[in-house]
């Protein structure tokens, strides 16, 4: 039975009032003060700020508390909340806050210098600094929770890498649905300790672990961002089970001087995905007896489609797990006809866990949906056991001379290479082939590289029309807030170049 989010966590701070719900690297709130914190925001939303239903918001912060109780406040009064990624320019900025047209920013006080430029440019929203509010001191318990669950509740801005970022609408009923696929997914119970370092301002820090914990009355500890000694401080206390971990973050905690000698008896599981996953890195954590869950979704499925489970095996390597417990996914081809187990084609998504629209975007809005499912853009397949394989992005793949190149294949195969530390494979205007593949790969500084010998391996275990044409060093891959490759942007870069055949590039 669906429910306003808020009342979960009224329910909770009745149940278990002294429990704590919030551990940050400054304080500790129980379950009863986090409900207060969240009623003072509810009160001057509607009584200072006299913001009402429909009403936008924005929020530019690290990971903190106020985050939190901002986005409970928001699902209470049915006021829909736009969280800014810290990371983009003030020109990506600035196209948000007019596209959402926002009464109100919420700001860390370490952003405000960036808002007030910006607001020289546009003017029609104001800025609060959240160290800054002043709250009544008396709190109206009268104000009803809002009873419509398809009404928005945030709007999520892609990361933008395929184009101009789009504003994802995603009902409260759509985040409640995932948060019970992640229920299901990671066996949470009011025991678990969720890790967040991740950020909130992506559903991925935001919906896959941290608010289906507080959903349940578990304890979630929020790290204002990744910190590499605090996140192992974290690990090494032995009380966290849980935590989400983009495949960048994996890799630095691994190559650390503390990893071997670290203990983490303690975690269940850690979730990963937003991007295709190695093998070897995943191998690598088990032989730590730390189990990786994949998760495979995106901004639009609030994240959680497709996903394994912390009870089921993980084999084989390279599967993103079944579909998730309240969706439907299937893979079609170009006329849109469901395809063999096993063949390659477009992943499509059914689920009440799905966005509504693109915000002021009508024609995306329109063609990002075929018959109902939600077409990802994402290629993939599905072996007998029905689990799905992501081999890439429609738009990442190459066709040249009439055959497909999946470029996370090649990818796999160059990352195989010792001195090898990261590849991305793209596809080049080419006259007689229409496309062909080239590579940008990331080294080991200390190690030499060979291109003959990367040539002749890539040679023993491709096809040749797979082979990368030219092979290019890069000091570091142009990558979004979650660690996905930025391939649009290396292609831009690529443009810039005067490229001879395996020429280095810096």
């Amino acid at each position: 039975m669906e429910h306003n989010l808020y009342i979960h966590i009224e329910k909770n701070a009745l149940k278990f009032p002294n429990n704590i719900a919030i551990r940050s690297q400054n304080n500790e709130i129980s379950y009863s003060s986090f409900l207060n914190n969240i009623n003072l925001f509810v009160d001057y939303l509607f009584y200072t700020l006299s913001l009402r239903k429909g009403d936008r918001i924005a929020i530019l912060a690290y990971n903190r508390v106020e985050f939190l109780s901002l986005f409970y406040a928001c699902a209470k009064l049915g006021i829909i909340l736009t969280p800014i990624n810290w990371r983009l320019t003030s020109f990506e900025i600035i196209h948000i806050l007019k596209d959402v047209e926002t009464t109100y920013l919420f700001s860390d006080t370490d952003f405000l210098k960036t808002l007030k430029t910006i607001k020289n440019k546009i003017n029609n929203f104001n800025i609060i600094d959240l160290d800054k509010i002043k709250f009544k001191k008396t709190i109206n318990y009268k104000r009803k929770c809002i009873k419509n669950y398809n009404l928005p509740l945030l709007i999520v801005y892609t990361s933008g890498t395929t184009g101009t970022p789009k504003g994802a609408v995603l009902s409260q009923s759509a985040l409640y649905y995932n948060i019970l696929n992640s229920i299901n997914m990671h066996r949470f119970n009011n025991k678990s300790h969720v890790l967040t370092v991740i950020p909130l301002f992506h559903v991925g820090g935001l919906n896959i672990q941290t608010i289906p914990a507080l959903h349940i009355g578990a304890k979630v500890t929020l790290h204002k961002k990744f910190e590499i000694n605090n996140t192992f401080k974290e690990l090494k206390s032995k009380s966290i089970t849980h935590s989400v971990f983009v495949p960048t973050i994996l890799d630095v905690l691994i190559k650390s001087k503390e990893w071997d000698t670290s203990n983490f008896s303690s975690l269940k599981a850690i979730t990963t995905g937003s991007t295709i996953v190695s093998s070897d890195l995943i191998r690598a954590y088990e032989k730590k007896k730390i189990p990786i869950i994949q998760v495979y979704g995106s901004t639009e499925t609030a994240p959680i489609a497709i996903c394994q489970r912390i009870s089921n095996g993980r084999s084989p390597y390279g599967n993103v797990g079944t579909v998730a417990k309240y969706n439907k996914a299937k893979i079609f081809d170009k006329d849109f006809k469901t395809t063999p187990t096993g063949s390659i084609g477009e992943i499509g998504i059914k689920g009440l866990n799905l966005f509504s629209y693109y915000w002021n975007d009508k024609y995306k809005s329109k063609y990002a949906f075929k018959n109902g499912w939600f077409m990802t853009g994402d290629y993939g397949k599905k072996d007998k056991n029905n689990k799905f394989y992501i081999v890439g992005r429609k738009e990442n793949i190459i066709i040249s001379g009439g055959e497909n190149i999946y470029p996370a294949e090649v990818e796999k195969i160059l990352n195989q290479e010792n001195n090898i530390l990261e590849a991305a494979v793209l596809g080049i205007s080419d006259k007689k082939w229409q496309e062909i593949p080239i590579a940008f790969v990331k080294i080991d500084s200390t190690l030499k590289f060979n291109f003959s010998n990367c040539k002749n391996n890539l040679e023993k275990k491709l096809a040749s029309y797979k082979i990368p044409k030219s092979i290019l060093l890069i000091e570091e891959l142009p990558k979004n807030a979650l660690g996905k490759i930025d391939y649009k942007l290396l292609k831009e870069y690529y443009k810039t170049l005067n490229i001879k055949k395996y020429k280095k590039v810096k």
